[in-house]
């Protein structure tokens, strides 16, 4: 069942991927062979290793071996887009990149954010209790005076004043999201890695709708 709640005002999606069972036996494989694991307190990404060490890199989505997966990802990422009443008569929504991330024992992904698109997601070949999904309020860059949203300051805890939204790394599930939303993962406690796949998502005008607010089709593009 897919639905949306809003965290400190960003809409967050969550669903889970039809067949993923099926679609899973056949992508883990590819990214359990082209992964090795790093040696050090942070995951393994397949988008910043050449690709010439690996048969996968940050372009998952072109890549045949997951098109099942995609096709399921798309259908998400416009769910998403269609229960926030987006015009998709007049937007376009494309995959700009995407990868895979490996997080064996003891490993986590770190705070950060994306700055080069709108939406990203999070799709999750293997996840059993392994590190969950965080994302978190802004606080540190907002302008002006505020009391910071931990202990002791509040008497209890709703979604008026949390700072930190908790979702579940759960295997088969989809999670979408505003780019600049600051996110981590838990600490992957267990013996088997956790497997993600992560993208960004930009949107564009339609080719010849023209709108002085939002990014141009790329047709119109020109490489200097």
């Amino acid at each position: 069942m897919a639905n949306i709640t809003k965290w400190f005002g960003y809409p967050i999606y969550i669903t889970a991927i039809k067949n993923f069972k099926e679609i899973n036996k056949e992508i883990i494989p590819i990214i359990k062979d082209n992964i090795i694991a790093t040696n050090s307190q942070y995951s393994r990404t397949t988008d910043i290793k050449p690709k010439e060490l690996q048969s996968i890199d940050d372009n998952l989505h072109l890549d045949k071996r997951f098109n099942k997966l995609f096709k399921e990802i798309e259908r998400g990422i416009k769910g998403a887009l269609l229960m926030q009443n987006y015009d998709m008569s007049i937007l376009e929504a494309y995959i700009t990149k995407s990868w895979a991330t490996y997080s064996t024992k003891d490993q986590f992904i770190s705070y950060h954010r994306h700055m080069s698109s709108h939406y990203s997601f999070v799709y999750y070949p293997y996840a059993e209790d392994q590190g969950n999904l965080f994302l978190l309020d802004d606080e540190a860059h907002k302008v002006g005076l505020n009391i910071p949203r931990r202990d002791p300051y509040f008497t209890k805890w709703d979604n008026t004043n949390f700072a930190k939204a908790e979702y579940p790394a759960a295997t088969g599930n989809l999670v979408i999201f505003p780019s600049m939303i600051f996110h981590e993962t838990g600490k992957n406690t267990k013996e088997e890695a956790r497997i993600s796949i992560s993208g960004d998502i930009m949107i564009t005008m339609k080719e010849g709708v023209k709108s002085e607010h939002n990014i141009p089709s790329p047709s119109t593009w020109k490489k200097l």
